[in-house]
């Protein structure tokens, strides 16, 4: 099934095309459980070009209905045809749903209209394993290099206390500048053939030990 997709805001528009059946009802809800993995919680389905849906299209509707209740975000539907409202009504469906004539109808003073689009580095932190104890990103991102050089084997640096953080120059870049900066090092050979960076005994930091991983 073709589903083109929108971002509105918060809100992701999904227009599925075709027949929302037993052999396209599952691409439906792959493209709203891969929305929901990156944080998306808002939805408009425009069915102004869906001729027929079937039991499986309503469950999968069900389905992501039950996942964004009670507040964890909404669904709502648009552009239902008079024969696809038939099967709404005699489902008892048409009492769940929000169903708006069309998609400026669904969108038009949509609650979270001007709210920031999810953001897909979430699902990359999950993917890695991380818990997001801080708000900030550079945080986020030492906790996922750490997680890495535990993946690749390599003993990365243990994680700061507040007391070493709050001791930390704030420059602005955090982790991410003191990454740049060991790329830039020049490496010079050790003596046991690992490179470390020149003008120091032993590699310090993550990239800097990653680095030499790969260079042996």
């Amino acid at each position: 099934m073709e589903i083109a997709h929108e971002q509105a805001g918060a809100v992701s528009v999904l227009a599925p095309v075709g027949r929302l059946d037993t052999d396209s009802a599952t691409d439906l809800e792959l493209a709203l459980q891969d929305l929901i993995a990156v944080d998306a919680r808002h939805f408009v389905l425009d069915f102004a070009k869906i001729g027929y849906v079937s039991s499986a299209g309503l469950r999968v509707l069900l389905m992501a209905a039950k996942q964004l209740d009670g507040g964890k975000g909404s669904l709502r539907l648009c552009g239902l045809s008079p024969q696809v409202r038939q099967v709404f009504d005699i489902a008892g469906f048409s009492k769940l749903f929000q169903i708006f004539p069309d998609r400026a109808a669904a969108l038009d003073r949509h609650p979270h209209l001007a709210d920031a689009a999810p953001q897909i580095g979430k699902l990359a932190s999950r993917l890695m394993g991380a818990q997001e104890h801080h708000a900030d990103v550079d945080a986020g991102e030492a906790d996922i290099a750490r997680r890495a050089a535990s993946l690749l084997g390599a003993k990365a640096a243990p994680k700061p206390t507040p007391a070493a953080k709050a001791a930390a120059p704030k420059s602005g870049g955090g982790d991410r500048t003191m990454a740049l900066q060991s790329l830039k090092t020049p490496l010079a050979p050790a003596a046991g053939g690992a490179p470390t960076p020149a003008g120091e005994g032993k590699p310090k930091g993550f990239l800097a030990r990653l680095l030499g991983m790969f260079r042996r």
